[in-house]
């Protein structure tokens, strides 16, 4: 998966659609990119939705935390220019044979379900599982070995290592971090990196001649003559 240098979606194409939805995926895989990235939660009954924040007040017509309402709940919200807010299953039946899809794990409990959902769909080698959470990481990597798993950060620390440690494939450093001395010890580590979030083509040109090996976008129109 993603063997070149590669433009990840963030939250689909959201600095045109309403992020985290149908619409913004679509959007993005029309403009080119290889990737979309997406936010998982759980809801109160156990079904993974796609939601950035604890709360659907920021993104949605409603109020409350994703954790405490049902999926039935969470369908009925306007998620922006009339989406509904997805369900991670509809999201890969979306991308599958498309895109690969990079899923990050908002909350550790997420991890099992997400795997699964993968692994009906034998989608295993075309999905990358994120985190902030090395539990969330281990948690699928010791429930399939065979599955893609990324870290992210965002603040100074052994990161690098730890990802090792874990048996991640990716780093995801927010950009500021991604200086070209972390990016080759990534690779003398083994481990691909991949920059978030780059909306300025000049920055993604820099941050591609340091040796990244991907970056995350809210706007993947204008990166794509990156990948030439």
């Amino acid at each position: 998966m993603l063997d070149r240098f590669f433009i990840v979606a963030h939250r689909g194409a959201s600095a045109y659609e309403p992020e985290n939805t149908l619409r913004s995926i679509r959007r993005a895989i029309e403009m080119g990119a290889d990737a979309v990235e997406v936010d998982v939660r759980m809801t109160s009954d156990g079904v993974p939705v796609i939601m950035h924040d604890p709360t659907v007040d920021r993104t949605t017509n409603g109020k409350g935390e994703v954790r405490y309402m049902s999926l039935e709940e969470m369908e009925s919200l306007d998620a922006g220019l009339g989406e509904k807010v997805p369900r991670l299953d509809e999201v890969l039946d979306e991308v599958k044979g498309k895109v690969d899809l990079l899923i990050e794990l908002k909350v550790d409990e997420a991890s099992l379900p997400a795997l699964k959902l993968v692994e009906d769909r034998g989608m295993i080698d075309s999905v990358l599982f994120i985190s902030f959470s090395i539990r969330a990481l281990e948690s699928v990597l010791r429930s399939q070995f065979k599955a893609h798993t990324g870290l992210i950060y965002s603040k100074p620390g052994d990161w690098i290592v730890r990802a090792k440690q874990i048996g991640c494939e990716f780093i995801l450093p927010k950009y500021h971090l991604a200086t070209r001395k972390a990016i080759d010890l990534a690779h003398r580590s083994h481990l691909r990196v991949i920059p978030w979030v780059i909306d300025d083509l000049e920055l993604a040109k820099e941050l591609k001649d340091r040796g990244s090996d991907g970056i995350a976008t809210n706007r993947p129109d204008i990166m794509v003559s990156l990948k030439e």
